[in-house]
């Protein structure tokens, strides 16, 4: 025992001149923070299917299927470890990572083939990619997640651990939903008390969000009622656009892409049946930019925060 105190001054200058020689590495991330993720392997992570996917190692060859998982994958972890995104990644119509993701110079990998000449140690894919796709990439053996709930801010949180949980990333995919909860509730605490607004979602294409939507559930935290789901309509449909004048909703929410807002709201209120509405007689139609609106990522908090804005200009200002 009298030699423990100088094994413990010993152990604090060997972390001493460690953590040294760890700062002097040009790296990106702490060498002490990889090392310990590393040791957090192997893992087992159970997918939406119940499918339970066994993970051997440290993911650091890592392919993104769908432009959600590109998103959050690089809100969890750095960029280098991702060797190749989804078809969308680069597009600035439909991706707020635009940017990162054409600066990064991966492939946009869109079949099996290419992603197995990747040779990619993790692999995230969604239920609406190609079944043939899939398949192949099943009988590889190489650890494959796919998700298919995207229908709410708690699916998408859901995601969010999971991914975590896959690349050694749970510190960050903790903090990055606490981060969302607690917007989220800012959201909320602001919302006037009263009588909710019955808003509907209506495109130019002529297609609404019902009932165990994203959009359902974000009016959920405006004080807002979704039209289609007092109809008892579930999921994304097109309706009439003779409905509108049947339902008359106070607000009628549009998306369209970033440069196209004002021209899409002013085709809206063009529309002869659209202007007969209470939404189109008070100036009630609300375009907003679909990257937010119709995320299945973090980012749709600042969907939700753009729709209490709009909804509610005068708490905001």
């Amino acid at each position: 025992m009298q030699y423990l105190p100088f094994f413990r001054c010993y152990l604090i200058l060997c972390l001493y001149f460690l953590s040294v020689t760890i700062h002097a590495e040009p790296l990106n991330i702490p060498v002490v923070e990889t090392m310990v993720e590393q040791a957090q392997f192997p893992r087992q992570i159970e997918d939406e299917q119940g499918k339970i996917v066994q993970i051997p190692r440290y993911p650091q060859r890592i392919v993104s299927q769908t432009l959600a998982t590109d998103e959050i994958l690089l809100a969890l972890t750095i960029p280098s470890r991702l060797i190749a995104l989804s078809g969308l990644a680069q597009d600035p119509r439909y991706s707020l990572i635009s940017e990162t993701a054409q600066q990064m110079l991966v492939p946009l990998a869109g079949n099996a083939e290419q992603i197995l000449s990747l040779q990619p140690d993790l692999v995230f894919i969604a239920s609406y990619n190609r079944a043939e796709m899939v398949a192949l990439l099943e009988t590889s053996h190489i650890p494959l997640i796919r998700f298919s709930r995207f229908d709410s801010i708690e699916d998408i949180q859901q995601h969010i651990r999971v991914i975590g949980m896959a690349i050694g990333a749970d510190v960050q995919a903790t903090t990055l939903i606490a981060e969302m909860n607690q917007r989220l509730n800012a959201v909320k605490s602001r919302i006037p008390a009263g009588k909710p607004l019955r808003v509907l979602s209506y495109d130019l294409e002529g297609y609404s969000a019902g009932k165990g939507t994203t959009f359902d559930n974000m009016l959920q935290y405006v004080n807002a009622i979704n039209v289609l789901t007092e109809q008892g309509i579930q999921g994304h449909t097109k309706i009439s656009i003779e409905n509108l004048a049947l339902w008359q909703p106070d607000v009628i929410i549009s998306g369209t892409s970033a440069d196209k807002i004002e021209q899409t709201r002013q085709q809206l209120q063009d529309n002869i049946l659209i202007a007969q509405t209470k939404a189109g007689q008070s100036g009630q139609i609300i375009v907003l930019d679909n990257r937010y609106l119709l995320s299945v990522s973090h980012h749709i908090v600042t969907g939700v925060e753009q729709l209490a804005q709009a909804l509610y200009p005068a708490v905001h200002e």
